[in-house]
C-alpha cells in the first residue's frame, strides 16, 4: 500500500512538470481591488502574437495588430489589467508571447483568489443548562476562520459556538470572537455572560457602561426638570411671590380701610363740631 501511494505521487509530480501547467500559491485579492499581471518590463513587439487565458478560456487574443479577442485591458508590455475585482476573476491567468514565426518566447502564470472581506461578527449569548453558549454570528464559511479571547487571551477552540460550564464561568469575565480571511479581521464587542437560575441574561460591557451613563444623564436630567420646571415671578418661584403679594395685597386692604374709617369718623366728627357752634350762633343772636 504504500509502495502504490509513493508511485500514484510520483507518477503526479511527474505528470504536473512535464505538462507545465504547475501553478504557485493563490495570490489572495479584496473584492473591489484592482491587480495586475505583469508579463514583463519591454515594450510588446508589434508583430507578435498575444494570448491571455482565464480558467483556459482565452479572453485576450492579439496578433500583430489584429485584436480577436478582447475581453480584458492590457497595457504596452502585454500585462494583465484586473480592474474592480470581483469573486468571479478567481481563477487560474495565463499569457503568452510568440513571435511572428509562432516561436513561444515569453509566458507567465499566476492563481488568484478573490474574497469578499469578512462581515463584523457579534457574540449572541445563551443561558443553557449548567453553563453558557457563545455563538459567533453571523454563520462563516470554511474560508472564514473564527477564534475566541477570554479575558484578553486567546482560546484554543476554532469552533462557532463556545460552550463554558457554570463552574468555569465567573463574575467579571468577558468573551469575544474574531472572524478573518486571508484579506480581513473583524472582532465583536466584548460580552459578559452572567447566566444563573434567577434567569439573568448576558450583557454586553459597552451595554452596561451605556446604561449606567443613561441612568446618570436620566438624573442629570431630572434635577434640571426641578429647576427649570417650576414657574418664576421677578425671579422667584412664582408661589411663593403669589403668597408674598397675596399677603401683601391683604395687608394693604385692611390699611386702606382702616384709613377710610378714620376719615369717617373725623369727617362725623368735624360735622357735629359745626352743628354745634351754628347752634350755639343762633340762640346768641336771639
Amino acid at each position: 500500500m504504500q509502495l502504490k501511494r509513493s508511485l500514484m505521487l510520483l507518477f503526479s509530480l511527474f505528470f504536473i512538470f512535464s505538462s507545465g501547467t504547475f501553478v504557485s500559491s493563490c495570490v489572495y485579492e479584496a473584492v473591489g481591488e484592482d491587480f495586475v499581471i505583469r508579463l514583463g518590463t519591454e515594450d510588446l513587439q508589434a508583430d507578435s502574437h498575444l494570448i491571455w487565458t482565464h480558467n483556459e478560456s482565452r479572453v485576450y487574443q492579439k496578433r500583430g495588430s489584429n485584436v480577436k479577442i478582447n475581453d480584458a485591458t492590457i497595457d504596452r508590455y502585454g500585462s494583465l489589467i484586473l480592474e474592480n475585482i470581483q469573486t468571479k476573476h478567481t481563477g487560474v491567468y495565463k499569457g503568452e508571447v510568440f513571435n511572428k514565426d509562432g516561436k513561444l518566447i515569453k509566458k507567465t502564470e499566476e492563481q488568484i483568489c478573490v474574497q469578499e472581506p469578512v462581515p463584523g461578527p457579534t457574540v449572541i449569548v445563551e443561558c443553557v443548562e449548567k453553563g453558557v453558549a457563545l455563538t459567533c454570528s453571523p454563520e462563516h464559511s470554511g474560508d472564514v476562520e473564527v477564534s475566541w479571547m477570554k479575558n484578553g487571551d486567546k482560546l484554543d477552540t476554532t469552533l462557532a459556538v463556545l460552550h463554558i460550564t457554570s463552574s468555569e464561568l465567573k463574575s467579571g469575565d468577558t468573551f469575544s470572537c474574531t472572524l478573518s480571511n486571508r484579506i480581513s479581521t473583524k472582532s465583536a464587542e466584548d460580552v459578559q455572560p452572567v447566566c444563573s437560575d434567577t434567569g439573568l441574561h448576558a450583557t454586553t460591557a459597552n451595554e452596561d457602561k451605556e446604561k449606567e451613563e443613561k441612568e446618570e444623564t436620566s438624573k442629570d436630567n431630572n434635577k434640571k426638570d426641578d429647576v427649570t420646571g417650576k414657574k418664576l415671578l421677578f425671579g422667584f418661584d412664582f408661589w411663593w411671590m403669589l403668597v408674598i403679594l397675596t399677603g401683601g395685597a391683604g395687608l394693604l386692604l385692611i390699611l386702606l380701610v382702616i384709613c377710610v374709617v378714620c376719615v369717617c369718623r373725623c369727617w362725623r366728627r368735624n360735622k357735629g363740631k359745626a352743628k354745634e357752634q351754628l347752634s350755639t350762633s343762633m340762640c346768641r343772636s336771639d
